[in-house]
């Protein structure tokens, strides 16, 4: 039959009680005080006869008989949950879940557990102190930006209270390829739901250290929640997964308004899971693969380091499979950086070579370039080298292109190379090109823009190979943030290819390299990035240094 309305149903649960109490009057009176003269079996009869009426009354009354409400249990591990921890896994202090990813490095919790921490670790499939696969350690964290400045998670920033991480890799692979499974992000799940809840209680005094998990129904709490009833959410369950139990989306996880109640109240409570959480996973989804153990070949170091890369050059040097790089640093020390021994891009480089001490005679070099196999350098005095070879023996073949001179030192401002060719932008926004310098010199000059040109707004060119023609193509990073691409430089600047609109972002590429086909980019914050077949559009990005700060990307 129908539901009744809320007022119908009261009143109706109100005659329905005083029904009940009728029929227990009327089996009262049909007692009489003494017994009456009948065999004892049919009295037991009649009066069981009366109490299951009773009950049946009962049980009919909506609400009066509610089934008992559902409470965790010990479950077994599951390989896309586990803890977080910030060292010690005795001491695990949340939960959270694999997140099916193009990358496969995504995990899902709460912002409550992970925001502001810098040393995050994920270990799934956890119990018993054991990491059956692994633990991975966080290298972004993404939470909304209301999230940052409302932390309070029972008022104003409950709403936001959940979180992604990005893991690093293990040895070239992603925390969802070991483990072999993952949820489904699903946004704004049908509800009601029927859900488990899975969580760690991190008092291991009073719980196993092991999974817990509790079945019940999820239903709308307002516009932004979502509620189930579970008792024995302890401690611990935070940015523990609601996975629906039919289809294994995870529609929410525990956190947000509600984390102050006892173990023993019902209540628990997600953020929905709507475009607001979609826009934040997109962010750590499209964030880059991060440096692993392992995974790139050769570790290259730390952003605190490589916010001291001042110029950066990349070429075949050593004949190696991946081009070469060439890096001067602030303190004059030069560095070189063997290209990778396998086609893998995820190993760009399989070891360094130290080709000047630290306070050297490079602390005057103004900037470097590649050309053919070769490395021209500017000095601050004005003075032109180039080196026809370099390799871990050092600089082979200078010879000096210039000798020192104003024109050189005060108006020289950035070089590349392009192929067997070198293109010096002045500082007036002039740019040149000098063709064929290892046979010219700087005698064959070609002009490609004019003086007062746009060219003054120049602050990075690399060359490469980025369209696949035989003619080099030139990389341009303007002060806006904006790059271009200029295919084809032989006869002048060519095709121009916009591949990132201005940005501010952008604006913090302090030095950009060409490598191949791909450009390196280092950031201002040390952050250090290789974008692979560039084309005439940025493509996959792999980040090989970490920024000096990079826990709350």
């Amino acid at each position: 039959m129908p539901e009744p309305t809320p007022p119908a149903r009261s009143g109706w649960k109100r005659l329905t009680t005083n029904a009940v109490l009728v029929v227990l009057a009327d089996a009262r009176l049909g007692f009489p005080k003494t017994p009456r003269a009948c065999p004892p079996r049919h009295h037991d009869r009649h009066m069981l006869r009366i109490l299951a009426a009773a009950a049946l009354v009962v049980a009919l009354l909506p609400g009066t008989a509610a089934a008992a409400t559902p409470k965790s249990a010990v479950t077994s591990p599951r390989p896309e949950v586990g803890v977080l921890s910030e060292g010690s896994l005795s001491k695990h202090g949340c939960s959270a879940s694999i997140v099916e990813s193009p990358k496969g490095n995504i995990v899902a919790t709460a912002a409550h557990c992970v925001y502001n921490r810098k040393n995050v670790f994920f270990t799934p499939g956890y119990h018993d102190g054991q990491a059956p696969y692994g633990t991975w350690r966080a290298v972004a964290t993404y939470v909304d930006e209301r999230r940052k400045t409302n932390n309070d998670i029972n008022g104003a920033g409950s709403p936001y209270d959940f979180a992604f991480l990005v893991l690093e890799p293990h040895n070239g692979r992603n925390v969802a390829e070991v483990t072999g499974s993952a949820l489904r992000l699903k946004i704004d799940a049908a509800l009601p739901a029927a859900m488990t809840v899975v969580g760690y209680p991190s008092d291991t005094n009073k719980y196993q250290d092991k999974p817990y998990a509790c079945d019940s129904t999820s239903s709308r709490d307002g516009a932004s929640w979502q509620t189930l009833q579970c008792t024995g959410i302890a401690s611990g369950f935070s940015g523990g997964p609601w996975i629906n139990r039919d289809t294994k989306d995870l529609i929410g996880v525990i956190g947000g308004k509600g984390q102050d109640l006892p173990a023993s109240d019902p209540r628990n409570y997600s953020v929905r899971f709507d475009a607001t959480v979609k826009a934040v996973y997109d962010k750590a989804a499209a964030a880059p693969v991060p440096p692993g153990n392992g995974n790139l070949g050769h570790p290259l170091g730390t952003g605190a380091t490589w916010k001291h890369a001042d110029l950066i050059t990349s070429g075949d040097y050593t004949s190696a499979l991946q081009p070469d790089t060439i890096v001067k640093w602030s303190d004059g020390e030069v560095t070189l950086y063997r290209g990778g021994d396998t086609t893998d891009p995820q190993k760009p480089y399989s070891g360094e070579t130290r080709l000047a001490a630290p306070k050297s005679i490079w602390s005057h070099a103004k900037a470097i370039a590649t050309v053919n196999r070769g490395l021209a350098v500017t000095w601050s005095d004005g003075e032109v080298t180039y080196y026809s070879s370099v390799n871990e023996n050092g600089f082979q073949g200078e010879t000096q292109l210039s000798a020192p001179n104003d024109l050189w030192r005060d108006h020289a401002q950035i070089l590349a190379g392009a192929g067997r060719d070198l293109v010096v932008v002045w500082n007036d926004g002039e740019v040149t090109r000098y063709n064929d310098i290892a046979a010219n010199r700087l005698g064959n000059e070609t002009r490609l823009a004019a003086p007062r040109s746009i060219w003054t707004h120049a602050r990075s060119i690399s060359g490469g190979s980025y369209t696949g023609s035989s003619a080099a193509d030139l990389l341009v990073r303007w002060s806006d943030g904006e790059l271009t691409l200029y295919a084809d430089v032989a006869g002048g600047l060519g095709q121009e290819h916009r591949l990132q609109a201005p940005s501010d972002l952008w604006t913090h590429a302090t030095v950009v390299s060409g490598r191949g086909n791909s450009i390196l980019v280092r950031w201002s914050d040390g952050e250090v990035s290789l974008y692979l077949g560039v084309g005439t559009s940025l493509q996959r990005e792999i980040q090989l240094v970490l920024p000096e700060r990079h826990l709350t990307g």
